[in-house]
């Protein structure tokens, strides 16, 4: 696992690193690369993460399988692109920015700061509760949502409408919208309402909020379970409660609220960044640093 922690002059300049160094160090394989596109093969053949460059802007795509020959807009995976633009996106910005960037051979994840906002991203496997047989692609892709909109929202927070919601493959090789209804308002920690087809993650589908230290002030860190939902459509009540555990997310923790952006909470001898929701630093959650 790397874990690189370096201030960049540039998004472009980050994004360099990343595909030259960081994700080949860890096994990841270069699939396809144009000036608008980079395609990485996961480790063992596990599937494909595809970043979409736009201006100032990446959107993250995965794949089961993927055809090198055709761009990545022509291929069905997290969201096809006929419903553009609803794949998950994080900033890329022009000018200098902070990036905490954790990759190992299952997925990558990180935040970038630009000014006072922390972009968060997150692109490939979870860690399942199933074998490769029952679960052959447990993939999660998840950015910073509608940057610079009303419903601007990291995951693993509620992300606020459809738009650039993230997106989880599901055991049959579907994919489903995880929290995609929530917030939109103002506030994204509100309860979360269980009434349509979208998978969330808990504990932010809730009172994550309120979480606080322990008696002795001590930190508890909470994994971030990924949980698809059983209903088929807004109309379907017969499934309302019948989601199926999917698995953690590797690396993205619950922690108590009320820390302070970029401190880190020890627990075991493990660092934990405090990384908070875009600009909302009421909101947080800990990235594993080690």
């Amino acid at each position: 696992m790397t874990v690189a922690i370096s201030t960049y002059t540039s998004g472009a300049d980050w994004l360099t690193s990343l595909c030259t160094d960081l994700l080949p160090s860890n096994g990841w394989s270069v699939v396809r690369e144009t000036s608008s596109e980079r395609v990485f093969g996961l480790p063992g053949g596990a599937g494909f993460v595809a970043f979409v460059i736009g201006a100032g802007v990446v959107e993250i795509q995965a794949f089961k399988d993927f055809d090198p020959g055709k761009p990545v807009a022509g291929q069905a995976g997290g969201f096809s692109y006929a419903y553009s633009p609803f794949l998950p996106r994080f900033v890329l910005p022009a000018g200098e920015m902070k990036v905490w960037t954790v990759v190992n051979s299952r997925r990558l994840c990180g935040v970038i700061k630009s000014g006072a906002s922390y972009y968060s991203f997150y692109a490939g496997l979870i860690l399942p509760f199933g074998s490769n047989r029952v679960y052959p692609f447990p993939c999660f892709i998840g950015g910073s949502g509608e940057l610079g909109g009303s419903k601007e929202s990291a995951y693993p927070f509620m992300s606020g409408g459809n738009q650039y919601c993230p997106k989880v493959c599901l055991p049959s090789g579907d994919w489903q919208i995880v929290g995609g209804n929530s917030g939109g308002n103002s506030s994204f920690t509100n309860e979360f309402p269980y009434s349509y087809p979208y998978a969330f993650i808990h504990p932010f589908d809730g009172k994550y909020h309120r979480l606080r230290s322990k008696i002795d002030g001590g930190s508890v860190v909470y994994p971030s379970l990924v949980v698809s939902s059983g209903r088929t459509s807004d109309a379907d009540t017969s499934n309302a409660d019948d989601g199926v555990w999917l698995g953690y997310l590797d690396g993205v923790f619950a922690i108590p609220q009320g820390r302070a952006a970029e401190s880190v909470i020890v627990v075991d001898g493990v660092d934990y960044l405090v990384v908070p929701n875009v600009a909302k630093a009421s909101e947080t959650y800990g990235l594993r640093l080690s």
